[in-house]
């Protein structure tokens, strides 16, 4: 499936804020390797627009529509002071979508797994024991984050209420 690319107009199915020849200038521009095939490319940028559309909910302002399919363009943007423009999409969104892509090269950004430690578990008069020291894998992503923290909502603000 080719990339259809958003470029603020609300394209209809569009499923990317890149070019294949964007994500390859950048990677190149800072060293960084990626699939030889545009094909496997795109597969790179779908999985990175999965990870962006997955933190939507903590993005600021809201869609111009409410059926476009990606989640840009956006009305109540700030970016570094500035009210961003809803028919733009934003070069720091544009270089997430390109850090995830580069990241999903070689590792996955969304997981599907779930670990809960029980070593054992008795059914009458219920008792659980847990192994100690158990992990869960989360990726790593922050060249991803430095570039996606602009458009999300602050999180340090303090409310009283």
């Amino acid at each position: 499936m080719p990339l259809i690319i958003e470029d603020g107009s609300n394209v209809t199915g569009a499923n990317s804020f890149n070019t294949d020849a964007e994500l390859a200038a950048y990677a190149a521009l800072r060293g960084l390797e990626l699939p030889t095939t545009e094909a496997d490319r795109d597969i790179l940028q779908i999985l990175a627009m999965d990870f962006i559309t997955d933190n939507e909910d903590d993005m600021q302002g809201y869609r111009v529509t409410s059926d476009q399919g990606l989640s840009f363009p956006r009305r109540g943007v700030v970016i570094h002071g500035f009210l961003f423009e809803a028919d733009q999409i934003p070069t720091t969104l544009k270089n997430a979508q390109n850090e995830a892509s580069i990241a999903a090269h070689t590792q996955t950004l969304l997981t599907n797994e779930s670990t809960n430690n029980v070593q054992s578990e008795k059914v009458d008069v219920i008792a659980t024991s847990y192994f100690k020291g158990g992990s869960i894998s989360k990726a790593r992503l922050d060249r991803v984050w430095n570039y996606l923290n602009p458009v999300l909502n602050p999180t340090n603000k303090l409310v009283r209420t």
